[in-house]
């Protein structure tokens, strides 16, 4: 059944808009200023802002612990948080268990209460074209490389890499050791950022590990956006709503994320998963998402 969501208050990244959303189901049929003319239900949500709901990297959800303790996780790190999509990755050590683990991970999360984005983590000695062109072939958006010390990049053979990576571009992150000092980190991070525009490689320049959603600038070169975090005409119908006040108001997209205390609902693909203090729990409604194209719509590494 389609109705109308009017008076909204949209925040995307920086940029605040004031519209009304024509939906149906999962969808977002039409948006405009109004739709005055239009004889459906309406929905008003003036007195909240409105973002698409966000996407967040975690390397430990705890997939072999007991329903109660992945249930309260899910909760605590996720869906009190307005996130619908966790970005995880599957570790491997050698080459040959590359499907082994993505199989037995996709098995893991079949009780997921929201969708997941599955990277590798592997040693700098996997990143060859051979095991390149497998994560191609699977359509895995993203290769995790962990790294202890830049110095052992300097002989990794990045023109047959780059080749290997092309047409499908899946970029490479960095994953520093978490006993890595912050400053020790972001001296790393800007070595590796050196590099990676030398070789001139999709790649991306974030430390994933700093708390807050994925930037927009990651989930473009990873191909999640824009199918997931976003709200434009056809897309999914998945957003959070939170109460405008003194401390939202003047917010940005990023910024309302530290604010989860004034998160009011969360719709997951046209769903209210939470309202208030309720939430609507339900296993096994995330699904494992596929990403056609990473990179599509950014034109720089």
């Amino acid at each position: 059944m389609a109705y109308i969501i009017e008076n909204v208050h949209l925040m995307k990244g920086q940029a605040f808009t004031e519209m009304s959303m024509l939906v149906e189901d999962q969808r977002i049929l039409s948006s405009a200023s109004n739709f005055d003319r239009y004889n459906y239900m309406r929905m008003d949500a003036d007195t909240f802002i409105m973002t698409p709901t966000h996407v967040l990297f975690d390397q430990n959800l705890p997939v072999k612990e007991p329903f109660k303790e992945r249930k309260e996780y899910y909760l605590k790190n996720f869906i009190f948080k307005g996130s619908t999509v966790v970005f995880t990755t599957v570790k491997i050590q050698f080459e040959r268990q590359l499907e082994e683990k993505l199989k037995q991970t996709k098995s893991d999360l079949l009780d997921s209460p929201i969708d997941f984005v599955l990277g590798v983590s592997i040693p700098p000695r996997l990143l060859n074209p051979g095991f390149i062109r497998k994560c191609k072939k699977l359509k895995i958006p993203a290769i995790f490389l962990e790294i202890d010390e830049m110095d052992n990049l300097s002989t990794m053979p990045w023109g047959w890499i780059k080749e290997a990576l092309f047409p499908y571009n899946c970029p490479i992150i960095p994953l520093f050791p978490e006993s890595k000092h912050k400053k020790g980190r972001q001296v790393q991070l800007n070595t590796w950022s050196d590099l990676m525009k030398k070789e001139k490689l999709p790649a991306v320049h974030d430390d994933l590990s700093n708390p807050g959603p994925v930037s927009r600038s990651v989930l473009k070169k990873t191909g999640i956006f824009p199918e997931k975090s976003n709200l434009h005409i056809g897309g999914e119908l998945s957003y959070n709503l939170y109460n405008i006040n003194a401390e939202t108001k003047h917010r940005d997209e990023h910024g309302l994320f530290f604010q989860s205390k004034h998160l009011a609902v969360t719709v997951d693909k046209g769903k209210v998963i939470r309202a208030g203090s309720e939430v609507y729990y339900r296993p096994g409604k995330g699904e494992n998402v596929i990403i056609k194209t990473p990179g599509f719509f950014t034109d720089n590494y």
